[in-house]
């Protein structure tokens, strides 16, 4: 199965960075990422459409049921996401994708009434 950034299977939690757009501040965005408690990233490569290839860390990926409560999966990486986000800087914070295909997130819910 190839690699996409915005695409996962149901219960995925992913957190990746896109360390082509990244250049030189890659690397010391992977070591602030270990520090904030992400593991060691495991490395996929992406090709766009127009034929440009990116290279993603994936730094978190977690499988749950997908009709889980997403808050218990995601609210424990609220602060190092936070702090990855601000290390990261203004204006590239779309290198930093947050994956959550979750039935919560993905399904119409009710209204309430």
């Amino acid at each position: 199965m190839h690699f996409n950034p915005l695409q996962g299977k149901p219960g995925e939690f992913r957190v990746a960075l896109n360390l082509s757009e990244l250049e030189e501040r890659a690397w010391s965005l992977l070591e602030r990422s270990q520090a904030l408690g992400f593991k060691s990233p495991r490395f996929e490569t992406y090709t766009r459409r127009s034929g440009v290839v990116e290279i993603w860390a994936v730094l978190l990926q977690e499988f749950h049921d997908y009709y889980a409560a997403t808050n218990p999966v995601v609210d424990q990486w609220d602060d190092a996401l936070a702090e990855l986000r601000q290390a990261i800087g203004a204006g590239h914070e779309f290198n930093l994708i947050v994956l959550c295909n979750f039935a919560e997130y993905l399904e119409p819910q009710p209204l309430a009434v």
